[in-house]
């Protein structure tokens, strides 16, 4: 249930970003002295959050809950058995997403006793209680009890292990990283059974062993009846479809990406997108009795 407050208006109103405070006490010091002034700005005596207007204000800003998002993804990255750095994946990425959203976090440390209900700072705290920091020591043992244990709750162990397997270029962030550039000569090589070579590299290779001959490409027009019975083969295998399998091909020829994909058709993980286009693309090879790379 949301917390509410008293206004000066006399309204009584969702205390917006109120579900944080205890995760914001569990923060470490030496965390906090890397994340600006706002963490220190913000009182050690709780009562104070919800009696004091500017404390109320620092609670509700914006900058609180992305210091809280930011903060608490730093902490649990580590524990969560992924054993790549932070800035190898992108925003899109499962991972990423479960270690920014604090509420899976607070729900298990919560129902542990490591954190007191948000209910009873604002029933049962009295205006001398004050919250020390806590050490890291503490920290690093309650993480290695809590993030196993909510990552088994949540079922992320799943959904990452599926996005494992099937992984696509949305995963990685747009910085260089080993991890990105293995799965891009991976996907290359899966996706082709022969050397990739460039159209300037034939074209010279061609003149070199053609007694300097000109080799040019065929105009595309030039074999219709080709082109004619595979567009009806692409016909009569999108009239086997589902809609939704249909939805998802139309969506990626206009240029999509998986996760936006999966925004649209309502999948949790555009991880579940790329596993169904690989199925609609096996299926298309059986179809047409062609092989165009998916196993």
């Amino acid at each position: 249930m949301p917390i509410k407050i008293k206004r000066k208006n006399g309204k009584f109103t969702r205390y917006k970003n109120a579900e944080y405070i205890p995760l914001f006490y569990f923060l470490p010091k030496s965390l906090l002295y890397k994340c600006g002034e706002l963490p220190f700005q913000i009182s050690r005596y709780p009562y104070e959050l919800f009696t004091d207007g500017k404390q109320i204000e620092l609670i509700e800003s914006d900058q609180f809950a992305l210091l809280m998002y930011d903060a608490f993804h730093y902490l649990v990255w580590e524990y969560m058995g992924l054993n790549v750095g932070r800035e190898i994946y992108s925003g899109d990425h499962p991972a990423w997403k479960f270690s920014h959203a604090p509420s899976f976090w607070i729900k298990t440390m919560q129902d542990e006793g490591v954190l007191p209900p948000i209910e009873s700072l604002v029933n049962d705290i009295q205006p001398t209680t004050f919250f020390g920091f806590v050490s890291d020591e503490y920290v690093d043992a309650v993480l290695k009890d809590i993030v196993p244990k909510t990552m088994e709750r949540f079922g992320m162990n799943e959904i990452l292990a599926v996005v494992k397997e099937y992984q696509c270029f949305e995963d990685f962030d747009y910085r260089y990283s080993q991890q990105k550039n293995d799965f891009k000569n991976s996907y290359y090589h899966k996706k082709t059974k022969h050397p990739m070579i460039s159209l300037e590299a034939f074209q010279e290779d061609y003149k070199k062993n053609h007694d300097g001959a000109e080799w040019d490409k065929a105009h595309d027009s030039i074999d219709l009846e080709g082109d004619t019975v595979a567009k009806v083969d692409v016909e009569r295998f999108m009239a086997t479809l589902s809609e939704k399998d249909r939805q998802i091909l139309e969506l990626r020829v206009e240029g999509y990406t998986y996760q936006e994909i999966a925004d649209k058709v309502g999948y949790k993980t555009h991880s579940a997108v790329k596993k169904r286009i690989d199925k609609i693309g096996s299926k298309f090879q059986e179809h047409t009795n062609t092989d165009i790379g998916f196993e």
